[in-house]
């Protein structure tokens, strides 16, 4: 029973950490993407409809 009940908190800590590390990926490619869409808006050049 120790044994069950000490695995049991070796896979929530495990998951928790998988979560947790996913969760930051995400938020990094995210980062990425709004960078280069930042860069794409400044080499572009402005649209005059004059």
């Amino acid at each position: 029973m120790l044994a069950g009940s000490l695995l049991l908190q070796l896979a929530y800590f495990a998951s928790v950490l998988f979560l947790v590390w996913r969760a930051s990926c995400a938020s990094r490619a995210g980062q990425r993407a709004e960078f280069r869409q930042v860069q794409e808006r400044s080499i572009q050049p402005p649209d005059y409809d004059g």
